[in-house]
């Protein structure tokens, strides 16, 4: 399992990524290239809804703390070949919850998106770092945390 970590400053960004793909120069080569994602929710952590409402909802909790540059925490995780469909949704749900609660913001806004428009399956979570108790979920030393997580969670499930 491979992890990668970005933070971000654009909810609407990340979310409009996740759910259609690169911006196209054409409406026409746009829905093919959301069709090409394949997205699946996975997971929801105090946030519901359409891409327009998670938006909607991150960026009023983001206002809790303006002083915070890069509020959007986005992780993927991605499987090896041979770990294809090995795991169920609630395999990766459950990862995903435990990534949450090893970078501290299980009790903050993230939602979790699978996509098939790879060889690998691979897991996107977007995060806010603000929580609604206005403190920041870290992002210090987050590179090596996440090469942790993948080791443990390697150990876990019995993937490669």
């Amino acid at each position: 399992m491979i992890g990668k970590i970005a933070t971000g400053k654009s909810f609407r960004g990340c979310i409009n990524y996740l759910h259609e793909g690169r911006l196209q120069s054409s409406k026409q080569q746009q829905m093919l290239e959301a069709e090409k994602k394949q997205v699946q929710v996975i997971a929801y952590n105090q946030c519901f809804g359409d891409k327009k409402q998670l938006i909607k909802q991150f960026n009023e909790v983001r206002q809790i703390n303006l002083k915070l540059n890069k509020p959007v925490f986005h992780a993927t995780l991605s499987f090896a070949h041979k770990d294809t469909n090995k795991l169920s949704n609630q395999d990766k749900a459950d990862i995903v919850d435990e990534l949450a609660k090893s970078f501290k913001f299980e009790n903050n806004q993230y939602v979790a998106i699978a996509h098939s428009d790879t060889k690998h399956e691979h897991l996107h979570i977007v995060a806010n770092r603000i929580g609604y108790d206005g403190k920041t979920a870290s992002d210090s030393n987050s590179y090596k945390r996440m090469a942790e997580f993948c080791r443990q969670m390697e150990k876990q499930y019995q993937l490669t």
